[in-house]
């Protein structure tokens, strides 16, 4: 059973320490979980120096930390952010993330040992890494063993990285958690306590099931379907300190507008909260001030898309996929952009002669009026001036056969995901296809 994060920091406040905490869940929730819980256990003034963050650590070396005494008297914490060892083999989102993330800002140690450590789920050591020695898992294994779609870049990295191991002589850590599992049962040191921070957890791991009986867990969870997503309690928590409440139908409005963005959420709780003079928070200041993120989510994909940056856009379906974005939704944005850029170019031959507009007036004075007559009778609303002519622009850069072979482009992505291929690879070929030059 989850914990209450609310009690528990009364009860550190009491005096009480648990030897361990598990927080686990949608990623935000439980990073800012672990940091109130972290800077209640040790204060700021102590936080230097009783305060250990490990990072692709092995439960050993998780242990040793928490069994070795501080430099100074007081409390002392060891918080472990992302534990490999305890994500079940087949982990969700992408599994490559936390690891090709690491490597990319410089940590390439940590990289290392987190994909060593991902791939020792799987039974594979350092000399199974490099891609080119024969015997290395191909990419159906990877996605069969470990559900990880190997793009090109990630090839790339795993080539990168077996070298890196070889020549630091760096080894897979432990993943045997019972070590760490032996200290916490013998019992750590008078106000020692372990803080595991984690996106997903195996069910079988005996540290949870040592959480749930002899520390404190803690359950944050999001709904990854739209119409499961339940963001009431969330918001209220996020509301406390402003002392106000959502009124009637003002959480559907953010739900429809935001979506399970939940970092996003509380940004525009906060600026809500700021707005509203009284202490509830109507429908109508949900419809002023939050924007549709939901329908802006793929803005970036959008704007590379439409200048035709490859770069660009291969570099957000990488982040994207990372942060847990499926192949098919990526997928969905893409053929909604191609279509719209289809119609903007249909528009642009139709009422501008092919020439693009310069500027907002530019549209107002030659396209609108006779856009407005095409779509009189229908429920659709006449488009911003601007962004029809940014649109225009945009479609002007392509042909249109090169619009209609990206949308059968995707047509057979579609049918390739739904045939169990690799996705990364499916996006990166399909974003390949729409933005280069037939």
């Amino acid at each position: 059973m989850s914990a209450d994060m609310d009690e528990v920091l009364a009860e550190v406040k009491g005096g009480k320490v648990w030897p361990l905490y598990l927080l686990w869940g949608e990623e935000f929730l439980v990073r800012k979980g672990a940091d109130e819980l972290v800077k209640t256990l040790v204060p700021d003034a102590a936080m230097g120096l009783n305060l250990v963050v490990l990072d692709a650590a092995s439960p050993r070396e998780v242990a040793q930390e928490l069994a070795t005494m501080p430099l100074f008297p007081g409390r002392k914490v060891v918080l472990v952010r992302d534990p490999e060892f305890l994500a079940p083999k087949k982990g969700k989102g992408d599994a490559l993330a936390k690891a090709r993330d690491a490597w990319k800002a410089g940590k390439r140690k940590e990289g290392a040992r987190r994909l060593l450590a991902l791939a020792g789920r799987a039974g594979w050591g350092v000399d199974q890494l490099d891609p080119r020695t024969p015997g290395a898992p191909t990419v159906e294994q990877w996605k069969d063993e470990l559900n990880v779609d190997l793009a090109e870049a990630d090839l790339a990295f795993l080539q990168e990285a077996a070298a890196f191991c070889r020549d630091e002589r760096i080894s897979a850590p432990e993943g045997d958690a019972s070590a760490l599992l032996e200290l916490l049962q013998k019992g750590v040191p008078p106000g020692h306590a372990l803080v595991l921070a984690a996106t997903d957890v195996d069910s079988r791991s005996p540290l949870l099931k040592f959480a749930q009986d002899k520390g404190r867990l803690f359950e944050r969870k999001v709904a990854a379907r739209h119409k499961d997503l339940d963001l009431s309690e969330i918001a209220k928590e996020f509301l406390v300190p402003f002392k106000k409440k959502l009124g009637p139908g003002a959480l559907e409005g953010l739900k429809e507008r935001i979506g399970g963005n939940i970092r996003l959420l509380q940004s525009e709780l906060e600026k809500l909260a700021v707005y509203s003079e009284g202490p509830t928070i109507e429908a109508q200041h949900v419809a002023l001030l939050v924007h549709h993120a939901r329908e802006e989510e793929f803005f970036e994909l959008t704007e590379a898309l439409q200048k035709r940056e490859l770069r660009d856009a291969l570099s957000y379906a990488e982040d994207a996929m990372g942060q847990g974005t499926h192949a098919l939704q990526l997928l969905g944005a893409v053929a909604s952009i191609v279509r719209s850029l289809l119609e903007n170019h249909a528009w642009l031959e139709k009422y501008a002669g092919g020439q693009p507009p310069r500027t907002g007036r530019d549209v107002e004075a030659r396209i609108l009026p006779k856009l407005e007559l095409e779509l009189k009778g229908t429920k659709r609303k006449l488009p911003n001036a601007w962004a029809l002519a940014f649109g225009m622009q945009a479609a002007a850069r392509y042909e249109r056969r090169e619009l209609l072979n990206a949308l059968v482009a995707c047509a057979d992505a579609d049918l390739a995901l739904k045939s169990s291929a690799s996705g990364k690879l499916v996006i990166e070929r399909l974003l390949w296809t729409v933005c280069t030059r037939a």
